[in-house]
């Protein structure tokens, strides 16, 4: 049941990987997604998988999956404790008959086998690595706490998105782009303002950009301003809350729309980064209420198609109506063209990017119950125990078996070696 129950958990998380979730997808993106799977919007809609992780169905089946779980490792701490005392001879080599009390002792201590128990019929245990019983009981442990934090987490976080242009600023009375959060929490509220006051990309020498970092401002209810750099290889933290810059970002165009009576309108068009000097960073296609057709554009980083890191970058906007285009022009800075009815003129560049914000309890948790795994796994599969009980036999004498809890062939010459100090000290 535990192991089915884990399979389902990690086939969900991975599925989160293929569908896009809202917290982290534009909605032209996730538009796009969707037309492209419209065959199966029936199920993701029923089970709302574009937010997995705030759902009651994954928040049920963590709590299933943490009490299963729980109850497993207690069956296993009560067989490793068993198995601890037990002087059950089967499956058991002998290894040596004959040997006295003292030599037994001896020859344990030497090999690092501790005295564990002693039965009422005078059989004696030893055990080399003891606590190996319990690798087996720590994993579980060790899975119950990932799961059973992780069901706390799915129930109390909190997590928002927004956009921001350079020298733009969003505070409370602004919704969020994305918000997601537990059935016991409630929406996350922006902890003052936060401005977005500059957007750096490193480039390498093959002009590919390898690190991304955005300048922030964040102004409290108190007036106390607190600067810090997001980058997407690096976490900031404000009052608790987790900053996370995400992989989207590029250039935003301020454009001017004139129609032929003269009426303007100005639009915002934030367009992705381009990969290379050749290649071209698209917006999504969005819808304005003054035109019945809807734009998109896509721009080279420079007018050269040479440089990353031009200051004239090269504009194309595009209408389409009915998935069919109508009209199309290109700008560079400062300069205007025609786009169907409306004269537009390109203002001005700045840059973009978005931030994630998230506000979680309990993830050091998480990495506790990780590292109890792993010390699970090391005891089970690297210190696996072995077995000495000793059989008493007429004149304080003991027959010795010898046994390995797992992996028996990798013990022989251990076994083997114990047979030939047995030998040697019976013989004196």
């Amino acid at each position: 049941m535990s192991l089915v129950l884990i399979l389902f958990l990690a086939g969900v998380m991975y599925l989160s990987t293929l569908i896009p979730q809202r917290i982290d997808t534009s909605p032209q993106q996730l538009e796009v997604w969707r037309f492209g799977h419209n065959g199966l919007l029936w199920l993701i809609d029923a089970v709302n998988l574009h937010s997995i992780y705030s759902q009651p169905w994954f928040a049920g089946a963590i709590l299933i999956a943490a009490l299963s779980l729980g109850i497993s490792s207690v069956k296993q701490v009560g067989v490793a404790r068993k198995k601890l005392i037990s002087t059950a001879a089967a499956t058991t080599d002998e290894v040596a008959a004959g040997v006295s009390g003292e030599s037994l002792l001896t020859v344990a201590r030497t090999h690092r086998y501790r005295r564990i128990s002693t039965s009422p019929d005078g059989q004696l245990k030893f055990v080399r690595n003891p606590w190996g019983y319990f690798g087996s009981s720590l994993l579980h442990i060790g899975i119950t706490v990932v799961i059973s934090v992780s069901l706390y987490v799915a129930l109390t976080s909190r997590q928002a998105s927004l956009i921001l242009v350079e020298g733009e600023q969003h505070n409370s009375s602004q919704p969020w782009v994305q918000s997601e959060h537990g059935l016991f929490a409630r929406p996350l509220q922006v902890p003052g303002t936060i401005r977005l006051d500059r957007v750096r990309v490193q480039f390498d020498g093959k002009q590919q950009p390898v690190e991304v970092l955005s300048d922030i401002s964040i102004t409290d209810p108190s007036g106390q301003v607190e600067s810090m750099t997001a980058s997407i290889n690096r976490i900031m933290s404000y009052h608790g809350m987790r900053i996370y810059h995400a992989s989207q970002y590029g250039n935003a165009f301020a454009v001017t729309f004139t129609d032929q009576n003269g009426t303007t309108h100005r639009e915002t068009i934030a367009a992705h980064h381009p990969l290379s000097a050749s290649e071209a960073g698209y917006s999504d296609e969005f819808a304005v209420d003054w035109s019945v057709n809807l734009l998109s554009a896509k721009y080279f980083a420079d007018v050269s198609r040479q440089s990353m890191t031009g200051s004239n970058p090269e504009l194309t906007l595009r209408a389409s109506q009915g998935g069919r285009e109508v009209a199309r022009t290109t700008l560079i800075s400062g300069t205007s063209g025609t786009l169907g009815d409306y004269r537009v003129q390109l203002n001005g560049v700045s840059k973009w990017a978005k931030l994630i914000i998230v506000d979680t309890h309990g993830m050091p948790l998480v990495f506790t119950g990780f590292a109890i795994i792993m010390i699970g796994g090391l005891l089970l599969y690297l210190m696996p125990p072995r077995e000495l009980i000793a059989v008493r036999e007429k004149h304080n004498c003991y027959t010795v078996f010898w046994k390995a809890a797992s992996f028996r062939d990798f013990f022989v010459e251990e076994r083997d070696g114990l047979t030939t100090e047995f030998e040697r000290v019976t013989a004196v």
